[in-house]
């Protein structure tokens, strides 16, 4: 029997999946104009959103904004169908997008954006609608006004015990870090409540991702200079590497050193979805930072991807969490097209910035 719970949500997923773009499809528009790459668009699940933006409006963030639009009503449609802690732990991944909104309108004041030009950085989701994010950019002059804006939301709170902290409130990096920090909790905490193959399920493919983005952080601060005290502030919940071996890695005189260090944790732990991960990773160890966390990113394609081939009876949380990282790598990957077609990057630099399953 199917279990009660996935009775209705599976058979939107499964017909969201078919939607899906061919990998083929998504390649052949490297390259394009973005005016050819609407039209392409308007051929595909993404047309409603697409036809919106009119052929004298057409920009990278026009499209990226569409999108952006169409993922989130997505992840929407599917909450509607959904119940019980599946539906307790979709809106917890859904709350990416709302600090996603804070974190736009935080760079916004601090470059004295107009509002205007602001709003277009910002995608319309659960508790920060468009309304709600205009009303408060209008009034906003300095980030401590965009901080107080948030008082009645968790997110105010966490940015409030931020700026008594910050020695510099020019600098948003601690901000954006608290902010992921208290939504991946969040995640964690829904995941633990699912019960049996689900939890384990769920716990395995938000922990690659996770532990992605805590590698992610520290090359990223190491490649700017931040203290080593900083970067153990700014790493998520660890969850499959362990939290000394990140520490130690933290220590290591250079990015270099330090995924030498992270290499050598994942062969003793026989940890081969790492090792594959790192040895591209110091392959490419001198090329720009952009490159090293496109190969991240590439963990939960990979995660994805087995979790589709080994939970074949597809009434299972892994099966949503998978469907929902094709999507957004496909977004993804339809982004770095876009921006390499108006800034005119040569194709094969752009191909470098996608995250395709080909690559395995």
């Amino acid at each position: 029997m199917k279990p009660i719970i996935y009775k209705e949500i599976m058979p939107k997923v499964a017909i969201e999946k078919l939607k899906l773009m061919e990998i083929d499809d998504i390649v052949c528009l490297i390259g394009r104009d973005l005016d050819s790459v609407r039209s392409a668009l308007l051929e595909s699940p993404y047309q409603n959103e697409i036809s919106k933006i009119s052929k004298g409006e057409i920009d990278s963030i026009s499209l990226e904004e569409a999108l952006l639009e169409n993922y989130v009503k997505t992840c929407e449609n599917l909450i509607k169908f959904s119940s019980g802690n599946i539906r307790r732990l979709l809106l917890a991944v859904l709350r990416k997008f709302e600090i996603s909104n804070v974190k736009a309108m935080l760079r916004a004041v601090k470059a004295n954006m107009a509002v205007e030009e602001a709003m277009k950085h910002i995608i319309p989701v659960g508790t920060l609608d468009g309304n709600r994010c205009r009303a408060i950019l209008v009034k906003a002059k300095t980030i401590e006004d965009i901080v107080n804006s948030f008082l009645d939301l968790e997110y105010g709170l966490i940015m409030r015990s931020v700026l008594a902290e910050s020695e510099r409130i020019e600098d948003l990096l601690p901000f954006e870090v608290a902010l992921d920090k208290a939504v991946y909790q969040g995640i964690l905490k829904s995941a633990s409540k699912l019960k049996g193959m689900d939890k384990k399920i769920a716990k395995n493919v938000l922990g690659i991702e996770i532990e992605a983005i805590n590698i992610k952080i520290i090359l990223r601060c190491k490649a700017i200079g931040i203290s080593q005290n900083h970067i153990k502030e700014y790493l998520m919940p660890t969850f499959l590497i362990n939290k000394k071996a990140l520490e130690t890695a933290i220590v290591a005189t250079n990015m270099k050193s330090t995924v030498e260090y992270l290499l050598k944790e994942a062969e003793i732990s026989n940890n081969s979805f790492y090792q594959d991960i790192l040895l591209q990773i110091k392959k490419e160890i001198e090329k720009p930072l952009s490159r090293l966390e496109t190969i991240l990113e590439k963990a939960s394609l990979k995660t994805s991807l087995d979790m589709l081939k080994e939970h074949t009876r597809y009434y299972n949380i892994g099966f949503i969490l998978a469907f929902l990282n094709l999507k957004w790598v496909e977004v993804k990957n339809l982004r770095s097209i876009i921006k390499g077609s108006e800034r005119k990057i040569p194709a094969s630099r752009v191909k470098d910035f996608l995250t395709l399953p080909g690559d395995y």
